[in-house]
Order: C-alpha cells, then structure tokens, then sequence
C-alpha cells in the first residue's frame, strides 16, 4: 500500500492529507451532481486543487494521485453520460488537460527542487561567508555555517539578529546600504567584523540584490592576510632601524616599541642574556611589565635562550596564567642568534586569540635573528672604537717617552764629552746608539698614526 512521504520539519501530515482528501471528495461529488445535470464544462476545474496541492506536497509521489484523481473523473463521465458522445469528447478533453498539466507541474516543481538543492549546496558549503539581510529592517534572513564559525558564532545565533550585531561600525554599514540602494550591487568593500568574543576581523564583502526587499552578501575574512601585510610593512621599517641605528640602547627600545604597533593585540618585550641569566630591557606596554617576575613565562624566555631555538605556548594546551595575564593568549619566544651565540630574547604575545601563521612565525624569527646580528655588530662596533682609543693612547704615550728619554741622553753624552778618555768614547757611542733606537721607535709610531687614519677612513 503507498504511504506518503515522511514530511519536511513545521508541516502538519494530516492537515495536508485530509486537505487533499476532502477536496478530492468534494470535486467528485460536485462533479458527479453536475455530469447528472448535464453540467460538464465548469466543476471538472476543481479536481486541480487537490492535483496541485499532492504535487507540491509530495512531489513524484504526488503525480500519482493525480494522475489517479484525473483516472477517477473520467471513470465518472464514462459512467454517467454514456453513450453521449460530446459529453464523453469534452470528459476526454480534460482529463489529458489534467495529467498534462500535472506532469508539467510536476516536471517544474522538480527542477525548482533541484536548482534550490544546488543553491543551498553552494551556500551551505562555500569556504566564504555567506548571508541574506533584509535591506529594510537589516535583519540577517540566512546564514551560512562558514559566516557563522568565522564570528565565532553558531547559525541559530545569527538567524534573525539584525547586522549591526557583527557589524558595529555604523559609518561602514550606512556607505554600504547606501552603495546597495544606488547600484543595486557592492564589490570588495572593506568593513569591520566583530565576533563574539568582541575581536575585530577585516573582511571584504561582495553584495548584490537578490529581491526588492533582500540582497545577498558574501563575506571574505581578510583578517590574516592584513595582519602578514602589516607585519611586512613593520619588518621592512625595523630592517631600516638596523641599518641606521648604532645606539644599542636606542635600537632596543626602537624595535620593541615597532613590533608591539605593528598591529592590535600584540605585546613585545626584549630580553638581554649575559652568560646564564637573561633580564628583562624594553617592553611595548607597561601594563604587563610583571611578565618578568611571572615564572611560566619566564621559564619559556629562559628556555630559549638557554637553547637558541624558538619556544612557544599555546593557550588551548598549557597551563593558563595567572589572573592578571588571563588576557595572553599565544606567546612566541624567539631566540635573537649572532652566529650560533644567543644574545637575547623577543618574547611576542598576542591578547586575542588568533595564532600566528606559519608565515608570520618564520619573518619574526628571521627578524630576532637580524636583531641579535645587529647587537653582535654594536658590540664589535664599541670594540673598535676602543681599540682606536687606547692605540692613541699609546701612541701619544711613545711620543712623550721618546722626549723622555732624549733630554738625560743629551746630557750623559754632555758629560762623557767633558771627560776625555776610553770609557767616555764608549759612552757616547752607546748613546748615540739608543738615539738611534728612539729615532726608530719614532718612526714607528708615526707610521702606526698613519695607518690608524687609514683604518678610520676606509673601515
């Protein structure tokens, strides 16, 4: 025995079959009281009511009751008006109207059918978000799941809810609306997102006018990628502070205070090592200068000095932090390298809960790295000049002795010439032979001045 399908969710079964069961009845028995009349032309219409309503009701299913409902009828003319053949004609007549018409609906009600399935595959499983608004009240209509997860939200919670709920930058969502209403379509706009747990997420949304009261949005966060730029556009800045900067301090504080505004969410702090023990130098916000007393943290700055590779927490794993660093999410501590000799820390955490990509990871390593080369270069640097200083040092030093040592020369060779005899020519002869030697060392220093200038010059 056929059974009608299992309905779809908010329809009432019975409600739909007695309605097409009454009304099947009540054509039949109109019918029949008008084909006994002679009355053929006017009530076989109303067997498409309950034709219709099984076809919309139960689609395939529904043709067959149809179709039976048109067998019915015909049975009733042949019944009632044999042998009155135009009678029997026009019956005829309308019962192929009525399963043409039937398999025409129904042919048309199943493309409908599909081309919705392929519009909801296409909505529910797109990679952007997608979403309907009405365009009057700014009520979200429909959502998709991959809109919803992006916000940080369930579909239920976005059904209904008007858009300044994820959209609360008034002055983005009015040039919007308005682009809308004078194009009837909007491409890459930027805007402003904001999920559920109150951060922010840059997106670009493409949206068009679906009806008179309804347009369809889609939605592509752009958060990541905007965020890469930005950390490029920083990296390209500090690599300019390397190069400029010899101040070590100075450079420092520079390159914290850079990376911790690159971008919202981030604080940056610079670790400095000496042999074991690494201390705290600069820190991009003063609000969290307790870090360096927290000893989780700590433990991992001090591990990747105490390594020279790249440690990391990650909130959803480790141990949470205190109460007063609850707002720390993912930290990166990359090692500053000069050569294969750490010489410090960047400890990098972000106050929301994104995650750095892999991308981002590897250009802040790579930046620590240029750091600690830069620092390496500074201490080199400071070397240097110190050399330079104790060289002239010493090379003023070798003038005055040089004096030094003439002036009581001159006067022993003053006296051995007074006293005439063997032993004063052997002294004089001897004296002449350490002037010779001063004259060298003389000569020595000189030349040693030259060089040092040269040195100044070209290095």
């Amino acid at each position: 025995m056929w059974r009608p399908p299992t309905p779809a969710a908010g329809y009432l079964p019975d409600r739909w079959l007695t309605a097409i069961l009454i009304t099947s009845a009540v054509s039949l028995t109109i019918t029949a009281y008008g084909l006994s009349h002679g009355i053929n032309g006017i009530f076989p219409n109303l067997f498409y009511i309950p034709i219709l309503l099984a076809i919309f009701r139960y689609r395939q299913r529904g043709l067959h009751l149809a179709v039976g409902l048109a067998a019915a009828y015909i049975g009733l003319v042949y019944l009632i008006t044999y042998p009155d053949t135009v009678a029997l004609a026009e019956g005829t007549v309308q019962f192929v109207a009525m399963v043409g018409i039937s398999g025409i609906v129904a042919y048309l009600l199943g493309r409908m059918q599909e081309q919705e399935k392929k519009y909801h595959g296409i909505f529910g499983n797109s990679q952007a978000g997608i979403f309907l608004v009405d365009r009057e009240s700014l009520r979200i209509t429909e959502v998709n799941r991959r809109c919803a997860e992006m916000l940080g939200y369930g579909v239920e919670d976005l059904m209904g809810a008007n858009l300044r709920k994820i959209w609360q930058k008034n002055g983005e969502l009015r040039e919007f609306m308005y682009q809308i209403e004078k194009e009837n379509a909007i491409v890459n706009y930027e805007g402003t997102f904001v999920t559920s747990g109150g951060a922010c997420r840059y997106v670009v949304i493409s949206a068009g006018v679906l009806s008179p009261a309804a347009a369809i949005c889609t939605v592509v966060d752009m958060t990541e990628r905007r965020e890469a730029e930005l950390l490029l556009r920083g990296a390209s800045e500090l690599s300019g502070i390397l190069v400029r900067e010899r101040d070590e301090r100075s450079l420092l504080h520079k390159a914290c205070y850079r990376l911790g505004h690159i971008r919202e969410g981030l604080i940056v702090s610079v670790w400095l090592g000496k042999e074991e023990r690494i201390s705290l130098f600069s820190i991009s916000d003063d609000q969290y200068a307790g870090i360096a007393h927290h000893r989780p943290l700590r433990r991992l700055i001090e591990s990747a000095y105490r390594t020279g590779t790249l440690a990391s927490r990650n909130p959803a794993e480790d141990e949470p932090l205190c109460e007063r660093f609850a707002t720390i999410g993912e930290v990166l501590a990359l090692p500053m390298n000069a050569g294969n000799e750490p010489v410090g820390v960047i400890a990098i955490a972000r106050t929301n809960n994104g995650c750095f990509s892999a991308e981002e990871v590897s250009l802040l390593a790579t930046l620590a790295n240029d750091l600690g080369s830069a620092l390496k270069l500074s201490e080199l640097e400071e070397e240097r000049r110190e050399a330079y200083v104790q060289i002239d040092k010493n090379i003023e030093q070798f003038a005055i002795l040089g004096d030094h040592i003439r002036n009581p020369l001159q006067v022993i060779v003053g006296l051995a010439c007074m006293d005439e005899n063997p032993a004063s020519t052997k002294i004089i002869e001897q004296a002449y032979t350490i002037q010779a030697i001063i004259s060298r060392l003389d000569s020595g220093w000189i030349e040693s001045a030259s060089i040092r200038e040269f040195m100044r010059r070209h290095y």
